[in-house]
């Protein structure tokens, strides 16, 4: 997923802000308790408040991907 995510990033980042959380890292677990992740991989796309506004769990393409970011944009 981090080829997707780094596209992402790549392709979006001057409009939203692209991070990756590790979960075998403290800060990562305790983002994963936050948002109520349980499996890896998961994005969770949030608005510019912090509040999540959509979530994609397990294997996805990039289209995917990148219609959930152009639907956040549009809302933001």
């Amino acid at each position: 997923m981090t080829p997707i995510v780094n596209g992402i990033k790549r392709q979006y980042g001057r409009q939203i802000k692209v991070s990756i959380a590790n979960m075998d890292q403290p800060n990562g677990k305790a983002l994963a308790k936050q948002y109520g992740v349980v499996g890896t991989p998961t994005i969770l796309l949030l608005d510019s408040a912090g509040n999540q506004v959509n979530s994609l769990r397990g294997a996805f393409p990039v289209a995917m991907v990148e219609q959930a970011v152009q639907e956040l944009l549009a809302q933001e």
